[in-house]
């Protein structure tokens, strides 16, 4: 079993991370030794940093991905995936902006198919009187 984990000293004095970042890397970087990697939970490193928002903590991983020093892939409903080597995090980041790319596509269709119904002629318009 191994206790210790060796960080970096340049992870250390990065000026560009916060000391968010730096915990939240140091803590996904412990597991990678773990039988499944590093699958840990948004609550879990909410928890262990003591991050009240969700938001605030994917901008977090979203920084650290930028940087190029780990990258996630959600799993599931619960957890993610955590990779620091460079070929797989190429992949993680493929499947990401693929992924989103399909969000969006999906949401300009509902806007037109929202717009093209209020367009229709069946529609009654609603305008509001000024007294």
């Amino acid at each position: 079993m191994k206790y210790f984990v060796k960080i970096d000293q340049d992870l250390l004095n990065n000026r560009f991370l916060t000391a968010n970042e730096k915990i939240i890397y140091v803590i996904c970087y412990s597991y990678i030794n773990a039988p499944y990697g590093c699958r840990v939970s948004h609550k879990y490193l909410m928890q262990r940093t003591g991050i009240k928002t969700k938001k605030t903590l994917i901008r977090c991983l979203d920084n650290l991905a930028l940087y190029g020093l780990m990258a996630r892939k959600q799993i599931g409903q619960g957890s993610n995936d955590y990779v620091f080597d460079k070929p797989t995090m190429q992949e993680y980041i493929q499947h990401n902006n693929n992924k989103r790319k399909k969000i969006s596509l999906s949401k300009n269709k509902q806007k037109n198919d929202y717009n093209k119904a209020i367009s229709s002629p069946k529609v009654i318009p609603i305008v509001r009187l000024i007294k």
